[in-house]
């Protein structure tokens, strides 16, 4: 009995746990254009943390707003986008994604439809993209990619993916008619 209600309890735990979002896909791509729902009204999230870094020239410093560092005598810009971040879509294709997490000109993020050969499979996430990508002498994989008119590197998030909140494939347009009888 008393190993029934432990079980119980860590059941409800669990359920209680579950996250309420889900990553966008392809097929739920799909699933949300059938549904009449246009891609540029759902909240997106990213999956994990983004790090986006810059050189900062002599004249840039104190200038530009974000978190400014100063890393071996070189003044750098961070842009941090914490995972579960809000964003917007401002741009959508079949393959391409345009999201924003921040007000201003010139800042969303792409995000490809991710390719397995060159090739789209069943359940493909939006993953983040880059203009160009480049392994480190240590191994890490980072991006080159534009934010704010300039040229930033991808220095975490580089497998960040896009979600949205579950409930939004259960929303269904109903037009309900309540018959009203007939008498003799």
């Amino acid at each position: 009995m008393r190993n029934a209600i432990l079980l119980l309890i860590s059941a409800a735990t669990l359920s209680a746990c579950s996250t309420s979002r889900m990553y966008f896909t392809v097929e739920t791509k799909m699933q949300v254009e059938k549904a009449s729902i246009a891609v540029t009204q759902l909240q997106f999230y990213n999956s994990e943390e983004i790090l986006l870094v810059r050189q900062m020239s002599n004249e840039e410093f104190g200038v530009e707003k974000g978190r400014i560092k100063i890393q071996n005598g070189k003044q750098v810009e961070e842009v941090i986008i914490p995972r579960n971040t809000p964003g917007i879509c401002e741009m959508h294709d079949e393959k391409t994604l345009k999201i924003s997490f921040d007000k201003g000109n010139d800042n969303a993020i792409v995000f490809l439809v991710d390719r397995r050969n060159g090739v789209v499979t069943e359940g493909s996430h939006f993953k983040i993209a880059a203009k160009e990508w480049v392994t480190t002498e240590k191994g890490n994989k980072v991006g080159k990619l534009d934010y704010e008119g300039k040229v930033f590197t991808l220095v975490r998030g580089f497998n960040s993916r896009l979600l949205i909140d579950k409930s939004v494939l259960n929303k269904v347009d109903r037009d309900t008619k309540v018959a009203k009888g007939r008498k003799l």
